[in-house]
């Protein structure tokens, strides 16, 4: 289907075309868009902001 998409409507010229909504859609529930393993080890003096802290500051 994205190969379709891709013929069918390029989308040149737009930001985002819509084979590359397809994509990405496919690649994050395919699980090919995960992000593992995190290191995040490597930042020891990197402190972490709570949603809720986010929220609360708005």
């Amino acid at each position: 289907m994205i190969a379709a998409a891709r013929i069918l409507a390029p989308g040149r010229g737009q930001v985002f075309p819509i084979s590359q909504g397809m994509q990405y859609l496919h690649d994050m529930f395919g699980g090919t868009g995960k992000l593992d393993p995190l290191d995040n080890g490597r930042y020891p003096g990197l402190l972490w902001t709570g949603v809720r802290e986010v929220l609360a500051r708005r």
